[in-house]
C-alpha cells in the first residue's frame, strides 16, 4: 500500500510545480489561464468527489484505485499533446474526474488498518506522501531543465500505469457496507465535527493552491530556473514529513482537532509572508512555515473525517473531505491568478483565517469535536 501510495503521488508533486510555468512559456497562457490550468483539476476532482465514496462505502476499494491511476496516466500522457491553454484544461478537467476515487479508498483502507492508533497510520501515510513531495518536485525540476516537459509527463503517466496493476493485489479488511441505503453525501456536513474538519481541509488547500501557483511564478520572474522552485517545495515536503513522522499521537498538541486548528493558524501564517519574500532565501523560509501547518494538519483530518463518521459512511466522509480538499485547490490558484503574484499570499492568510475562525466557531457548540 505505501509503495502504491509513494507513485501515485508522484502526479500532483512532480507535474504541478511546473505546470504554470509550462503553460505560460510554451502555450503562451496568461496568468488567469495559467491558474485555470492547475484549478480544473481539482474542480472535476471536487464534483467526482461528492460521489466517488459511495462507489467505494459500496464496492470496495482495491479495484476503484487501480481503474483511477490508470485513467490518470493516460490522460497525463496526453499532456504534451496540448497545443493551446484550453486544450490543457480539457486534459486537466478528465485527469481530475478520473483521479477522485483513488485517495479517499486509500485512506479508507489506511484508516482500516490503523486501528488502535489511525493518527500514527495516518501520520506515516502521510510521510510517505512527504516523501514524494520532497524528491519528486526537485527531481522533477531536472527532468524538465535538462530533458523537457514532455519527457516529465511521460514517465510520471507509465508509473501511474504500473502503480494501478499494483493496487489490485492490496488486501482489503472487512468493512459494514449497506448498499440498500440510499445515501446522500451531503448529510454528513451536519456532524458539526465533521463540518469543522471539512473547513479546516478546504483552509489548508486554500492556502496551498495559493503557494503553488506564486512562488514559481514569482521565482521564475526573478531569473530563478526550475530546479530551485522544485527545492523549495522539497524543503516544505521535508519539514511536513517529518512532522507526521514524529507526532504520532493523537493526544499530541490536544487533539486532532486542536492540531489541525494550529496547523491552519501557522500556515496563514506563512501565506501572509509570501506576500513579502522575493528571493530564494525569503521564499525558503515560507516554505518551512507551510511545511510545519501543512505536517500538523493533513494526518489530523483525515483521522477526524473516518473516526467522527458512521463506520459504514467512512469512504463517503473521506471522499467529502476530499472534495473540500480539491475546491481549495481549485479556488486558491484561480484567486492567486486573479490577484497576481504579488497580491496572492495576503489573500490566501485572509481566507485561511477565515475558514479557521469558522472551524473554532463550529467546534464551540459541539462538544462532541474535543474528542
Amino acid at each position: 500500500m505505501g509503495w502504491v501510495a509513494l507513485v501515485a503521488f508522484i502526479d500532483t508533486f512532480a507535474i504541478v510545480p511546473i505546470l504554470a510555468p509550462y503553460a505560460k512559456r510554451v502555450l503562451s497562457a496568461s496568468d488567469a489561464q495559467a491558474g485555470l490550468a492547475i484549478s480544473l483539476y481539482s474542480l472535476a476532482n471536487l464534483l467526482t468527489n461528492l460521489y466517488s465514496g459511495v462507489l467505494i462505502d459500496r464496492y470496495g476499494r482495491r479495484l476503484p484505485m487501480a481503474l483511477s491511476l490508470w485513467g490518470a496516466g493516460g490522460l497525463i500522457a496526453l499532456y504534451p499533446l496540448a497545443r493551446t491553454p484550453e486544450a490543457l484544461m480539457v486534459l486537466r478537467a478528465l485527469h481530475g474526474a478520473t483521479s477522485a476515487v483513488f485517495v479517499p479508498a486509500l485512506f479508507a483502507l489506511v484508516g482500516e488498518y490503523g486501528k488502535a492508533n489511525r493518527m500514527g497510520a495516518m501520520g506515516s501515510t502521510g510521510a510517505l506522501i512527504g516523501l514524494v513531495a520532497l524528491l519528486a518536485p526537485p527531481l522533477g525540476g531536472i527532468v524538465v531543465r535538462d530533458y523537457g516537459e514532455s519527457t516529465l509527463f511521460w514517465g510520471v503517466a507509465g508509473l501511474m500505469a504500473i502503480a494501478g496493476f499494483a493496487a489490485l493485489y492490496l488486501r482489503e479488511l472487512p468493512y459494514p457496507p449497506r448498499a440498500a441505503e440510499q445515501v446522500m453525501p451531503l448529510e454528513l456536513w451536519r456532524i458539526s465535527a465533521l463540518r469543522a474538519t471539512f473547513l479546516l481541509t478546504l483552509a489548508i488547500t486554500f492556502m496551498m493552491g495559493v503557494l503553488l501557483f506564486a512562488l514559481p511564478v514569482r521565482l521564475e520572474q526573478a531569473g530563478y530556473d526550475a530546479a530551485t522552485r522544485g527545492r523549495l517545495f522539497g524543503l516544505l515536503a521535508l519539514v511536513a514529513m517529518v512532522l507526521m513522522a514524529v507526532l504520532r499521537r493523537a493526544h499530541l498538541l490536544g487533539g486532532t482537532l486542536l492540531r489541525a486548528q494550529i496547523g491552519v493558524g501557522t500556515m496563514a501564517l506563512g501565506a501572509l509572508g509570501l506576500s513579502f519574500a522575493s528571493t530564494p532565501l525569503e521564499m525558503g523560509v515560507v516554505a518551512v512555515v507551510y511545511g510545519v501547518g501543512f505536517g500538523l494538519t493533513f494526518p489530523a483530518v483525515h483521522v477526524a473525517a473516518f473516526e467522527h463518521a458512521p463506520s459504514h459512511r467512512r469512504g463517503t466522509s473521506l471522499a467529502m473531505l476530499h472534495a473540500c480538499y480539491s475546491l481549495g485547490y481549485v479556488l486558491g490558484p484561480a484567486a492567486a491568478g486573479m490577484a497576481g503574484a504579488a497580491g496572492a499570499g495576503s489573500v490566501g492568510a485572509l481566507v485561511g483565517t477565515a475558514l479557521l475562525l469558522g472551524a473554532v466557531y463550529t467546534c464551540s457548540r459541539a462538544s462532541r469535536c474535543q474528542a
